[in-house]
């Protein structure tokens, strides 16, 4: 006999309610349907799916490594197209809270494996695991940065932390060029709302700076920002 046999029903019944939830929440930030346009709800949606049938699955199992291994595959899989792993992260959370509102007898079991899967995303070593370990060390240091410099807004730590993560996929994946790519549409996506470009170069120096100050003298982060800056500005990546 199947130890969540129930669960995994109870499961199955509400995958799409449960998917529905979390993509509203998702899509309350224009940047999803921006940044994929329409494939936003039709991955959206599959992504999703495919959460609840490996939570199925390591629950049918008993084994929280398989959607430990599920995470860490679709972060490099996501990170190579687009999104940053705090996105994903957000996605297993969001996915979480919707089984626990739920009240099942037996729920805690889900949220316990999507937890799991959620951990699963920190990267082990290298810069990657560093930029990621430190990230709010990071976003703090460029906040106050931005702050002292005379930014007339509030401090946006939610903006500097998804930044972070891409900083930190780019490394993991050594590719200056997925930090570049995220900059060149981000710059065009705030150029089109009225923010000019110079404030995310701001973000941006100012994040390299509390990097740097962390960790100096890395050339993999030099080069990162050396790529990242002019796409900001609107020059074509050539790495």
């Amino acid at each position: 006999m199947i130890r969540h046999e129930a669960l995994i029903g109870r499961l199955e019944a509400a995958c799409d309610r449960l998917g529905e939830r979390v993509l509203g929440e998702m899509y309350a930030d224009p940047f999803w349907r921006e940044r994929f346009g329409e494939r936003a709800d039709k991955h959206g949606r599959q992504d999703n799916r495919f959460h609840v049938q490996y939570l199925q699955q390591a629950l049918a199992d008993d084994d929280p490594a398989v959607i430990a291994n599920y995470a860490r595959w679709l972060q490099q899989v996501l990170t190579a197209r687009g999104m940053c792993t705090l996105h994903l992260a957000e996605n297993f959370e969001r996915l979480a809270v919707a089984v626990a509102d739920e009240r099942w007898p037996d729920g805690q079991a889900a949220v316990d494996l999507l937890q799991a899967a959620k951990a699963a995303l920190a990267y082990p070593d290298g810069l990657a695991g560093e930029v990621q370990r430190r990230a709010d060390t990071i976003v703090l240091a460029a906040a106050v940065t931005l702050s002292t410099a005379g930014e007339d807004e509030p401090l946006p730590v939610a903006e500097l932390a998804t930044l972070v993560s891409y900083c930190a996929d780019a490394l993991a994946l050594t590719s200056p060029r997925a930090l570049a790519d995220h900059a060149t549409w981000l710059a065009g996506y705030l150029e089109r709302r009225g923010v000019p470009r110079s404030r995310l170069v701001r973000r941006l120096d100012a994040i390299r700076a509390a990097i740097e100050q962390l960790l100096p003298g890395e050339p993999a982060i030099a080069e990162l920002f050396d790529a990242a800056l002019p796409a900001a500005w609107g020059e074509r990546f050539s790495g």
